[in-house]
């Protein structure tokens, strides 16, 4: 019963959003989607076994309601045979439920962790598959640089891979307007944007997007990459306002940043945005812009606290 085990996963940004639900139980997306994962934001997740009456979560040293993280242990009971509760003690380096993906590294370190503790065979696809169910995003989070979400159509081809193991020199500067919990949760978001009379729109839009971002990947093309992402984005976020009920993720910051970086690319600066569900925002340029245009932000913006980052890995044990 003293066995533990540590793993650790980073966030990931979709350049590609999921943002809606094919099957709400499973986790199975609408879209494909694709990512970039992070080295500035990451999830750092022990396991072991412990003869209490149920299992227990300790996040950043507080004990907390574990009823998500015992319902996602319960998954792997069902599938790989039962086992004793399970002590959780995850340090979470990203605000949570604020728009910066804590979930996706959060699942996807408990994936991995559990992996370990289980002494399962570390198939990639069957952790994406397993951390799918805790969180959609977290299905990408197992991997480094670029991975893809292949939507699928049921629980075995809906997981994610990875696409492009290169560094392309993609910054992203992320702008953290809010720590605070969101108002309105993905997943009670995702199910109103799907009313909106032009989401279908939005869907087939996104499939010819994902192939276009590929290829912008591919040829290294980091303007391709951030006007396609930005598109997606912010159609993303119009279909939440279009909703048969509708609402913003978006506080008057995160319009300000939005127009302020529109107003940088128009004056020659390599700058786009992209915004999950949460009011931050994340800033698309490549290496040889990031100190100037950080600068720029910074003396337009000096209460707001930016963070540079770029590719990050893919799941680890530590």
């Amino acid at each position: 019963m003293t066995k533990q085990v540590t793993a650790r996963a980073h966030t990931n940004i979709a350049l590609i959003k999921y943002w809606g639900k094919a099957n709400v139980a499973l986790n199975i997306p609408t879209t494909s989607s694709l990512s970039l994962t992070l080295d500035k934001f990451y999830t750092t997740t022990r396991v072991q076994f412990t003869d209490q009456a149920q299992d227990e979560l300790i996040l950043n040293s507080v004990s907390t309601d574990s009823t998500r993280v015992s319902g996602f242990l319960d998954l792997f009971r069902e599938k790989y045979g039962d086992f004793p509760k399970i002590l959780v003690t995850s340090e979470n380096h990203v605000p949570t439920a604020a728009g910066l993906a804590s979930s996706a590294s959060s699942f996807s370190a408990l994936t991995g962790a559990m992996f370990g503790l289980l002494e399962l065979k570390p198939d990639e696809k069957e952790m994406s598959i397993m951390a799918r169910k805790g969180s959609g995003s977290a299905s990408r989070s197992i991997f480094g640089n670029f991975a893809v979400w292949n939507k699928g159509w049921d629980d075995q081809s809906s997981f994610a891979e990875r696409f492009y193991d290169e560094d392309i020199q993609l910054t992203m500067i992320v702008a953290e307007l809010s720590s605070e919990r969101k108002k309105m949760s993905s997943t009670k978001g995702m199910q109103l944007a799907q009313t909106a009379p032009t989401y279908a729109d939005w869907v087939n839009k996104s499939a010819v997007q994902l192939e276009e971002m590929k290829n912008g990947i591919i040829k290294r093309d980091i303007e391709k990459i951030g006007r396609i992402a930005q598109d997606n984005a912010l159609g993303m976020h119009e279909q939440n306002r279009l909703a048969r009920e509708p609402f913003d993720y978006f506080t008057r910051q995160t319009f300000e940043i939005i127009e302020f970086t529109k107003q940088c690319y128009k004056e020659g600066f390599l700058a786009f945005v992209t915004i999950d569900a949460g009011p931050n925002v994340k800033i698309i340029t490549d290496r040889a812009t990031e100190r100037q245009l950080l600068e720029k932000l910074h003396q337009n913006f000096p209460q707001i606290h930016f963070e540079v980052a770029h590719a990050g890995e893919g799941l680890k044990y530590v």
